[in-house]
Order: C-alpha cells, then sequence, then structure tokens
C-alpha cells in the first residue's frame, strides 16, 4: 500500500551486542504492533504478515533478536543459535522499546505479536515489564519444547552436562550447520504450505543471514531455565492485558502443556486451539491462514476500541 515510512537501523543490546530492526510506519494508522519472531528466523519470514497488518492501518516495528538475521552473531558458526543468558533477548526487547518504538509512538496504543521462541521471549517480556504493551498475541509460543524422542527431563540433564562441561557451544544432538544441498522437507516444516515453504528455502539459499539452522546446548540450557520462570503461576499472573494465545493441533516444535499453563493463569488469556494447523500459522495454507489473519485482525481491533474507550 501507499504511505509507507519504511526504515532499518541498528541499536545496542546487551553485552553491546548490534541488534538489527525495521519498521513500516503507516500513515495515520491505528496501532503499533511489534513482533518478535521465532527461532531460526528472520523479519522476512514476516513481509506478507506486516503487508497485511499495514494494509489494515497497523504500524509494526520488528527486530531480529540475537544471533538471528542481520543482527550480531554468537555461535561457533553463521548457522548456530547462541545466547549467553535468555534475559538478554529480554532486555534487548526492552532496548527496542524505549530506543526505537517508544520514540515514535506519540499517543498511540502499542501491541504484541510474538512467535514461538519469540513467544516465550514476549511471554517472560510481559511478566517482567507488565506495563509496556496494551495487548499480546502469543502464536504457538515456546513455553515447552517438544524434545522428540528424548524425555524433557533428559534433554534438560544433557543440556546441564555440556554447559558444566564448558561445551556449551556445541550443536544440539541432531542439530548441524546449515547445508543448501540438503533436502529439506516440507513434513519436517512449520507449515502444510508447499508454496509458502519452498519460496522461504528460496530465500534462505540466496541470503547467508537466513541461514541458521540449529541450537547450541547452551542455548537449550537458558531456554529450559526462563520456560521454569514463565511458567511460575505467580509470575503469570502478572499479564493483566488481554491475550489471545494460538495453539496449533499439529505442532510439532513445541508442546501445549505450557501454553495451558499460562492460559489458565493469566488474568485475561483466551486460547485458541487451531486442530489443523501446524507450528507457524502466520505462513500456512490459505484455508487455515485466512481465518487465522481474521481473528489476529478482530482481536487488535477489539483492544483498540477498548483502549480507547
Amino acid at each position: 500500500m501507499e504511505d509507507i515510512l519504511y526504515e532499518e537501523g541498528f541499536f545496542l543490546g546487551q553485552n553491546n551486542k548490534e541488534i538489527y530492526y525495521r519498521q513500516y510506519e503507516v500513515k495515520d494508522s491505528k496501532a503499533v504492533i511489534v513482533i518478535s519472531h521465532g527461532f531460526c528466523e528472520t523479519y522476512n519470514k514476516y513481509i506478507d504478515f506486516i503487508e497485511f497488518l499495514n494494509n489494515n492501518l497497523f504500524s509494526v516495528y520488528i527486530l531480529e533478536h540475537r544471533g538471528h538475521g542481520n543482527s550480531g552473531r554468537l555461535g561457533i558458526d553463521n548457522s548456530q543459535i547462541y545466547v549467553e543468558d535468555f534475559n538478554y533477548y529480554i532486555e534487548d526487547l526492552k532496548e527496542f522499546l524505549d530506543s526505537v518504538v517508544m520514540y515514535n509512538l506519540n499517543d498511540r496504543k502499542l501491541f504484541l505479536y510474538a512467535h514461538s521462541m519469540g513467544g516465550g521471549i514476549g511471554a517472560l517480556f510481559l511478566e517482567t515489564y507488565p506495563k509496556y504493551f496494551e495487548a499480546a498475541i502469543l502464536n504457538c509460543p515456546m513455553l515447552e519444547i517438544h524434545t522428540g524422542k528424548y524425555p524433557y527431563w533428559f534433554s534438560k540433564l544433557v543440556s546441564d552436562f555440556y554447559c558444566l562441561l564448558g561445551k556449551g557451544k556445541s550443536y544440539v544432538l541432531g542439530h548441524k550447520p546449515y547445508n543448501p544441498n540438503f533436502n529439506y522437507s516440507l513434513e519436517d516444516s512449520g507449515t502444510s504450505s508447499e508454496e509458502r515453504f519452498n519460496e522461504f528455502l528460496k530465500y534462505q539459499k540466496e541470503h547467508e543471514n537466513s541461514q541458521t539452522t540449529g541450537a547450541s546446548y547452551k542455548w537449550l540450557n537458558e531456554s529450559f531455565k526462563a520456560l521454569k520462570l514463565i511458567k511460575k503461576p505467580e509470575n503469570i499472573q502478572k499479564v493483566e492485558i488481554p491475550v489471545l494465545l494460538f495453539q496449533a493441533g499439529k505442532d510439532t516444535f513445541v508442546k501445549p502443556n505450557g501454553q495451558n499453563i499460562f492460559a489458565k493463569y493469566a488474568k485475561n488469556c483466551k486460547l485458541i486451539r487451531i486442530e489443523e494447523a501446524k507450528h507457524e500459522i502466520y505462513i500456512e495454507r490459505d484455508e487455515i491462514r485466512e481465518p487465522y489473519l481474521k481473528q489476529v485482525l478482530d482481536f487488535y481491533n477489539k483492544c483498540l476500541k477498548y483502549s480507547i474507550e
């Protein structure tokens, strides 16, 4: 659409790490939505979603979390996701809001859209700093990691062991550097849309900064510690704003139990489970994505209306 002011830049996050962001300001926008993306994602995966929000008169700001996209790398190679402390994600987001978003907010309302790992970041941010956002959508938030064939407790024990040995920068078992010749499959992905799956694979192959593919044991260990904090009822109860939590029936990346706990104890949280959806609902096939987008839009518009009244 016309009348979009696009800007990009960097700000300094924790430990002076450069964090990349983009902003899509719409003329006469109704509100501002901040996007917190998922594990191994970049801003590009949200281009269509951002366009949808812009077309409905919402300005959008998105940062690329440390170790992702154009932001400063931390792992042993370009493909690995590593984090020194999960709280750095939280403090980076706070700095982004304070130094970039709030500076441009004026008197508009501020909403959050947070997916997967970004949903875990978003949930912990809402518990730590409950006064920033007036409403939030948590899309398949990472509140309990799906550890595959290994039990949750065993995966945590292994991550503890590797970090204790000083091997936190080793790849998690089964995770490897990006390989352009590897046959990445639609079946193992977070969407059932072959078109959107192939579109991202093509982009990833052509853009080195999007070629993040695996976790370090330190990232996993920090995530386990953060998720324990997020799921404490006394922390969840600090979240009083309206929250819409989407849960995917065919999610193979995160488990639903942590989401159910959050929805139970948050003071104003509605959980919507979409049985046929996989993890990345925002890029699912149209018959799933279209009604989902309507629910997203209805929620933000409803929260905007109530905040005005």
